[in-house]
């Protein structure tokens, strides 16, 4: 692999992360007029709210990544994982035709935030993240190769996801 490619695929991670990132150090306080204390009780409240509801903060847990080549041809497949906000693991795969493996497991195995970014032959990379399927506790991920084109699925269950919730998954095997 070219070093350019590797390059600009590292810029583009950091690209994304930093546009991320980017909104959350941003102030959206509205008016810049209105200086009481009703906006900090306003605050409070939904510090309140947040904490007491069953909404899940703490994101996704990336279960497994396998990847498969249902072509006949040879193909190289790199998967980077980035999560809350670091890089956990960069691997490049060279997959015979008509054959598949499992990554490791060399990220955080605890809820968080992540994105997968996926390149095929040193191509133009893919990107995803828990959203593209409505955020589940756990998700394990599929890249395909076909037809000379790459594509990425996800799976709550299976796996470390058991049957798609893992808190639950692993309190029933007591």
């Amino acid at each position: 692999m070219s070093e350019l490619p590797r390059r600009r695929l590292l810029a583009l991670a950091g690209t994304a992360t930093t546009a991320a990132i980017a909104g959350c150090t941003g102030s959206d306080d509205g008016d810049e007029g209105d200086e009481g204390n009703e906006n900090d009780e306003d605050e409070e409240n939904a510090s309140d709210t947040e904490e007491n509801s069953d909404v899940r903060v703490g994101g996704t847990v990336l279960g497994e990544i396998d990847i498969a080549n249902f072509q006949d041809e040879s193909h190289t497949v790199d998967i980077i994982v980035e999560f809350d906000g670091s890089f956990e693991e960069w691997k490049t795969t060279e997959l015979e035709g008509r054959t598949d493996t499992r990554l490791e497991r060399n990220w955080p195995t605890s809820p968080g935030s992540f994105r997968v970014i996926a390149r095929l032959d040193g191509g133009e990379p893919e990107q995803v993240t828990p959203a593209k399927w409505n955020a589940p506790d756990c998700l394990n991920l599929v890249v395909m190769v076909r037809n000379g084109e790459l594509s990425i699925t996800g799976d709550p269950n299976g796996g470390p996801c058991g049957s798609g919730d893992a808190g639950l998954d692993d309190e029933s095997d007591d």
